[in-house]
């Protein structure tokens, strides 16, 4: 959306949504001067970038409990945590929930009256959903380089460093200072080799369940930089972390969760604004998402609100619920477009707590999720399956088959191309298929 001018609004200004499947985010706006300078990065990287970058990000979650055994809330299970991962991986790679929802004609004419160049669009000519480039691993090690036992886990007893229970906090910036000044500061690993996500239970007061800092441009005069080595990450409310769907035995808020909160506020950490632009038909920057006069909640059907917005039109194809970067349901929400991406790979390549991300061999990236449409003629089926697997390779591409959980702990090595899971437990599984050219594809499989 172009506007002349940058506005800076606060949260607070934005109404309160009571819907119980909407999340609502702290995150606050990096300044004007902040949004200038990005917006030079922004044009470099558009003259620079390597298509074939892909951004790997490890992962840590910092989980706050008051000695509960593993599984009972709030100290949530390896399996809960490993799904949102997935989900993860899922939502930045254009391959998420419910993506086969996009509507047939989603944007078409709208794209048409406002130019958008045809690298944004799709075959059907519909704004694009967006391939990030970016994917996400459970960290092996911890901040000494000691092997972890839970990957991607740091489990945290506040009451051992004699911090007060997240619920005793009954307003916003109550638990927001609490978060920033008490437990970041002494829990935060390496900014340069982690992303570092602090879950807790919270007070049923507090209305937001997220927030994120934005991405550092440190060293540049006149742009306070709000995001430091002692805060810089992401918090989630503790029912918000995961998918119901992949793991149904997990503890949620609801049973519409999928994960789709952190989506959103890892979107910001990358440097991504709200599509309404954090007022009435402002601006988020992207030329490719259509104006939006305030955030949707619950399960628009499109078009939604054509004509909300005049200067740009959002007209005839309304506003763009289906952004991960809107307030709608989980359920509802599956995609980034193109100039969104180039937000969040300007911040990966630019930003200093973000450039060196994925090279310090905390995680293993091989594991990291494949489309399965780039496996070309290899196919996997059934999938989700009850038993046996069977891998298609008329090619005769395969070198070796591995097995791994979702966690990357190795469970077989596969020589034959139908194979059983009947002796697994019910989940998610990742079969690594090293190919004869010294390619390795990773895909996920669903045991039922």
């Amino acid at each position: 959306m172009k506007f002349k001018f940058l506005w800076l609004f606060l949260l607070n200004a934005i109404p309160l949504l009571s819907q119980e499947n909407t999340h609502f985010c702290a995150t606050e706006l990096p300044s004007e001067q902040w949004e200038i300078e990005f917006q030079r990065l922004i044009q470099n990287q558009n003259n620079h970038r390597n298509p074939t970058t892909v951004f790997v990000i490890p992962v840590i979650f910092h989980v706050l409990h008051s000695g509960e055994n593993v599984g009972t809330y709030p100290n949530i299970s390896s399996e809960q945590i490993d799904s949102q991962i997935l989900v993860l991986n899922q939502d930045y790679s254009a391959n998420g929930l419910n993506v086969a929802d996009y509507p047939e004609n989603a944007f078409v004419n709208w794209a048409i009256n406002q130019s958008i160049p045809l690298t944004n669009l799709d075959s059907f000519g519909r704004i694009k959903i967006a391939n990030s480039e970016i994917q996400f691993c459970s960290a092996l090690t911890d901040a000494q380089g000691n092997p972890l036992s839970e990957p991607g886990i740091n489990r945290i007893n506040y009451s051992e460093y004699g911090w007060q229970n997240p619920t005793s906090f009954i307003t916003n910036q109550e638990l927001r200072n609490y978060i920033d000044n008490v437990v970041k500061p002494e829990t935060i690993w390496d900014t340069t080799k982690y992303l570092n996500i602090w879950i807790t239970d919270k007070n049923d007061a507090i209305n937001f369940k997220g927030f994120a800092t934005p991405p550092p441009l440190s060293g540049l005069a006149g742009i306070p930089n709000t995001t430091t080595n002692l805060n810089d990450g992401v918090w989630s409310y503790t029912k918000s972390v995961g998918s119901s769907d992949i793991y149904p035995n997990g503890i949620y808020f609801s049973t519409e969760v999928k994960g789709r909160l952190l989506t959103h506020e890892i979107g910001h950490w990358l440097g991504l604004r709200h599509i309404w632009g954090d007022g009435n038909c402002l601006t988020d920057y992207c030329n490719d998402t259509p104006s939006q006069s305030n955030p949707n909640a619950g399960n628009p059907t499109y078009p939604q609100s054509v004509g909300s917005c005049s200067n740009p039109s959002n007209f005839p194809d309304g506003e763009m619920y289906m952004n991960f970067m809107d307030y709608t349901a989980n359920q509802s929400m599956y995609m980034f477009t193109s100039d969104q991406v180039t937000r969040m790979q300007t911040a990966m390549t630019n930003s200093p707590n973000r450039n060196q991300l994925g090279t310090h061999n905390v995680c293993n990236p091989s594991l990291s999720l494949t489309n399965n449409h780039s496996l070309n003629s290899i196919k996997v089926y059934p999938n989700p399956t009850s038993d046996t697997v069977t891998i298609e390779d008329n090619d005769s591409l395969i070198s070796e088959i591995e097995v791994f959980s979702i966690i990357g702990q190795q469970i077989a090595k596969i020589t034959e191309n139908s194979f059983s899971l009947k002796h697994l437990e019910s989940g998610v599984y990742l079969l690594k298929i090293h190919l004869k050219n010294g390619e390795i594809k990773v895909i996920r499989i669903l045991k039922e």
